[in-house]
């Protein structure tokens, strides 16, 4: 039986010419060659900002905080049994315990808001859907209804970039003057801007779905919102899960940042304590603040793992 015969190796003269003939973006050349030129010029423009302190200083400086990290019923009395009483002190009586548990509840509250109102104005911003003829097939509709549905698309995607570029600490402090140090003035501020971002997110997954299982579903009369709620929306749930939760822990970082406009999360127990010059405890507030991540992380994983399961 004789073998089917293998395509010869390119030679380095075809290889040249792929080379040659490859496609090129003078606008990605440019934007390397400008970063590249913005780095040397930060890298050398030394004399931009003079610190007034010397090196001395800022190296005394710097051995005070680290010698301020160790807690401080430790460094009185040099033994590390006395980190369990004082941990425990701080859970309770310094309010840390309350503050993850409103600093977990913001996050969560927040990114159920977005999330949930994000998938319900994602198929006006999806390109496969919001157009004349959704996912390929003939609409037999033009003219209004084309311009219609071009400006629904359009306007959409303009709503959820406009919602993403709102700062969420401005938000925050416009809403806290507005409703005074109230939770909710919070998770509304994380919300808005995690809106858009999940919305954008969101749009590109749904636009990348293959369009095969929901096609049939508009042919028959199933409309854009069939097709998305039946075939588009359970394919890309696992990418949708993931960026939810991407999402949330950035939500965490950023509730806790929050916190220090007045609500009592681990924002703004950091801030009480970097004010009184508790550096140690300021640390433990921040590592409590990374453990909510780790466990979100956790959290993530495991439900991720179970909806491949389930789908297998």
């Amino acid at each position: 039986m004789e073998h089917a015969a293998t395509a010869p190796e390119p030679g380095p003269a075809r290889v040249a010419e792929l080379r040659r003939s490859r496609p090129r973006s003078p606008l990605l050349r440019f934007s390397a060659l400008a970063g590249v030129a913005l780095l040397v010029w930060a890298w050398a423009a030394g004399d931009i900002y003079e610190s007034h302190l010397t090196a001395e200083q800022k190296g005394a400086n710097l051995d005070r905080f680290l010698a301020k990290l160790t807690p401080a019923p430790v460094r009185e009395s040099g033994d590390w049994s006395d980190f369990a009483p004082w941990a425990v002190r701080l859970l309770g009586e310094g309010r840390g315990a309350e503050a993850v548990l409103l600093t977990f509840a913001l996050a969560t509250a927040a990114a159920a808001l977005s999330g949930v109102f994000a998938l319900i104005f994602l198929p006006g911003a999806a390109r496969n859907l919001a157009n004349p003829d959704p996912l390929g097939i003939r609409g037999g509709r033009g003219g209004l209804a084309a311009a219609g549905w071009h400006a629904v698309s359009r306007c959409t995607r303009a709503f959820f970039v406009f919602t993403r570029s709102l700062p969420e600490y401005v938000l925050g402090f416009l809403l806290i003057s507005v409703l005074g140090p109230d939770p909710w003035a919070l998770v509304l501020a994380l919300a808005v801007h995690n809106f858009g971002i999940l919305g954008r997110l969101g749009a590109g997954v749904g636009e990348n779905t293959p369009p095969g299982p929901a096609r049939p579903v508009v042919a028959h009369g199933g409309g854009r919102l069939g097709a998305y709620l039946s075939a588009l929306l359970p394919a890309s749930f696992n990418r949708m899960v993931v960026y939810f939760f991407y999402r949330w822990e950035t939500c965490v970082r950023e509730a806790t940042v929050l916190g220090m406009l007045g609500v009592v999360s681990l924002g703004y127990l950091i801030t009480d304590a970097k004010s009184g010059r508790a550096f140690d405890q300021m640390v433990f507030f921040v590592l409590l603040g990374a453990l909510i991540v780790l466990a979100g992380d956790l959290l993530s994983a495991l439900v991720r793992r179970w909806l491949r399961y389930e789908r297998t």
